[in-house]
């Protein structure tokens, strides 16, 4: 038995941070992509908790999160900054952190800005551009006055990561719920902050061996696997494939997370 979820609200800069623990063991950060909070990954959570803390948690001004200026920008330095507050706040020394797409930067961020933060960082198809040509980029629009719809707002997102809806592909019934609220303001905020966002992958090499660069086993024509596999080429450190899609954590959690748990072995990573 892991109990039920603790939750917990901490400070940050301009507000508040909203996150959720549960199970036992060492620490684990799950960072979800597009407009995700606390919830979206609460199948992936659960079948971790036997072996983790796991933690979740509402990017700022997400869900449950507060900001004094909603109008105010944020940056992925910014997000992965929230994040190294809240493994402070676990006080159990570095925590593992797995993210996914806009995730995956935020991790990635996390790791070039704060490596004593963080143990064994895996990273799921992280957009980033900056690692192909212009050629092999997606041409995209995410202007949120074009359509103020959910559901569009939604397929200009996937338009932009290059996969058939980030969410689809699952039963219905198995998703998670997402906030209008929050959707238009990774639309509004967040996505333009992932066009803007250069990581310094040199800062990364010396890390190498404590990150994991993953692409999803449906997805090797899209773009998201493509910036993954050409991360993992400039880490000098194999490409490994994950169950399902872009959305595989929320499709297949089961099966998600005996992967997950197979690679923060350190016998894996080396």
């Amino acid at each position: 038995m892991t109990g039920q979820p603790a939750e917990h609200l901490i400070e940050i800069p301009g507000g508040s941070l909203y996150y959720r623990t549960q199970g036992a063991g060492s620490s684990l950060v799950l960072i979800g992509g597009g407009p995700s909070n606390a919830d979206t990954l609460r199948g992936l959570a659960s079948a971790l908790a036997g072996d983790f803390t796991v933690v979740t948690y509402d990017r700022r001004g997400y869900s449950r999160s507060h900001l004094d200026d909603p109008a105010q920008p944020a940056t992925i330095a910014q997000h992965g900054d929230d994040v190294r507050l809240l493994i402070a706040d676990l006080g159990a020394g570095p925590a593992a952190v797995f993210g996914s797409s806009v995730g995956a930067l935020i991790a990635l961020s996390l790791a070039a800005s704060a490596p004593a933060a963080v143990g064994p960082v895996i990273v799921h198809e992280p957009p980033l551009g900056q690692l192909l040509a212009d050629e092999e980029k997606p041409a995209f629009d995410l202007n949120p006055a074009a359509d103020s719809s959910a559901g569009a707002a939604l397929d200009a997102i996937a338009k932009a990561i290059g996969v058939n809806r980030g969410l689809a592909g699952g039963e219905p019934a198995g998703r998670p719920e997402i906030r209008p609220a929050d959707v238009e303001l990774f639309v509004r905020r967040d996505a333009p902050a992932v066009g803007a966002y250069h990581l310094d992958v040199a800062r990364l090499v010396p890390l190498a061996g404590r990150i994991v660069v993953a692409g999803s086993q449906d997805g090797r024509d899209f773009y998201p696997y493509q910036c993954a596999l050409r991360l993992a080429r400039q880490l000098g450190t194999p490409l490994v494939e994950l169950p399902g899609n872009h959305a595989g954590m929320i499709q297949h959690p089961a099966e998600f997370a005996a992967r997950l748990r197979d690679l923060l072995q350190p016998s894996a990573r080396s």
